[in-house]
């Protein structure tokens, strides 16, 4: 199969433990992102169907990602993946580079970063709502199941709680520079974020009238000295 190259920026510290768990693992990573790679760019199309993010959101995550500090690293993947990944980025003008970080850190999915979207930690029954699915007895076979969809159960467990996909759900501020989509009202500095802004500042007042306005109305009456109850 015709294969090529592509270089993609990594936040420093996500690459230094993902690369440490694979050696662990005694897995190729190349051929490891190849094969996630081939399979998640079904999962991002589909979560990204219908958006295409502003100019301006792309250059705030692409600059943001720059300031965490990455580094760049080359990955051999096939050309049908390279191409397939390639039309997605280009149909909704994402940061290619934000959805290789979000990739990882959902693969490594840290305990930290699933009490931060209290996710659980474990596939069990009661972790979910729907049937959970059973995993071979035979180790070789539980790997290929494993390795055909890795994301499944971090996806559906996504899905149920938040009703959104694992390339959409918000992350925390300081990792926006991993936004696969941005609203531009989210982005500083532009008219957007500006009316944003003035809006939640009018619900704020509107909501500081209405408890002043309850306080007022349901205030015990004073009670005057010498009156009879």
């Amino acid at each position: 199969m015709d294969q090529t190259k592509i270089t993609v920026k990594i936040y420093k510290p996500l690459l230094r433990d993902f690369d440490r768990q694979i050696d662990s693992l005694f897995i190729k990573r190349d051929a490891f992102l190849n094969n996630i790679v081939r399979g998640q760019v079904h999962y991002l199309s589909r979560d990204l169907e219908g958006k295409r993010m502003s100019s301006d959101s792309k250059r705030y995550v692409s600059g943001q990602l720059k300031r965490m500090g990455t580094v760049a690293i080359n990955v051999v993947v096939d050309k049908s993946t390279a191409d397939a990944l390639n039309e997605v980025v280009e149909r909704t003008n994402i940061v290619r580079d934000a959805f290789f970080n979000r990739l990882i850190l959902f693969l490594r999915s840290s305990d930290a970063l699933l009490n931060y979207l209290d996710l659980p930690k474990f596939v069990t029954p009661s972790g979910f709502s729907a049937v959970v699915d059973p995993m071979p007895t035979s180790p070789m076979k539980a790997m290929e199941e494993v390795q055909a969809d890795p994301l499944f159960y971090l996806r559906e467990a996504v899905s149920e709680r938040y009703q959104t996909g694992l390339y959409l759900i918000d992350l925390p501020r300081q990792l926006m520079g991993f936004s696969c989509y941005l609203e531009e009202s989210k982005v500083p500095g532009t008219e957007a974020h500006a009316q944003a802004q003035r809006e939640a500042a009018e619900a704020d007042a509107m909501l500081d009238e209405l408890l002043s306005f309850e306080a007022d109305a349901f205030r015990k009456p004073a009670t005057v000295k010498g009156a009879k109850p």
